[in-house]
């Protein structure tokens, strides 16, 4: 029993000594009227336009500077306040994108198919039903499979720091109560 305290507790002070104190910063997107926060962590992609180039960019970030409201990505840096727009994925849309386009075309396929194999007609309906699913699936995948942020208007990036100080930084900071 002893054994197991000891090795339970040795692993406990190794996991604590090799722990980074630079995961605990991240870059936290607010948007109007939700309640959760989408979270940015070290090295994640994340499509921004900035005051500077107003193209949409997608970026690797490398890590934060909390002090600056810096981010660091991969190829330069970024203050916070130049960035203008955020864009991220919306994977429902794009999955019910995808789910009408091979609806569609399986609709026209095996519409043709059953005219080749089978005679078939292969009408103006069996064609517009094929048509109409891939139409709709190709404007959920291309236009609503992104959903796009002003910062300012309708979302706000905020970095997060939220490490703890080190023991001499606490211990500087402590405040002592006397009775």
């Amino acid at each position: 029993m002893i054994n197991f305290k000891f090795w339970f507790s040795f692993l406990l002070w190794y996991s604590m000594m090799i722990t980074n104190g630079d995961s605990q910063v991240l870059l936290q997107l607010e948007i109007k009227n939700e309640v959760e926060a989408i979270k940015f962590y070290p090295g994640q992609e994340l499509a921004i336009k900035t005051k500077d180039i107003p193209e949409w960019q997608k970026r690797a970030i490398v890590r934060f500077i909390p002090e600056t409201n810096l981010i660091i990505f991969d190829d330069g840096v970024v203050a916070l306040g130049d960035i203008t727009h955020v864009k991220l994925p919306n994977q429902v849309a794009n999955m019910a994108g995808k789910a009408f386009t091979t609806f569609g075309s399986g609709w026209l396929l095996f519409g043709g198919i059953a005219n080749l194999a089978r005679g078939d007609e292969f009408t103006w309906s069996t064609f517009a039903i094929g048509a109409v699913a891939v139409g709709i699936g190709i404007l959920f995948s291309r236009i609503a499979s992104k959903r796009k942020y002003t910062i300012g208007k309708n979302a706000n990036l905020r970095i997060i720091d939220i490490s703890f100080p080190s023991p001499d930084e606490a211990l500087k900071n402590r405040k002592v109560l006397t009775p």
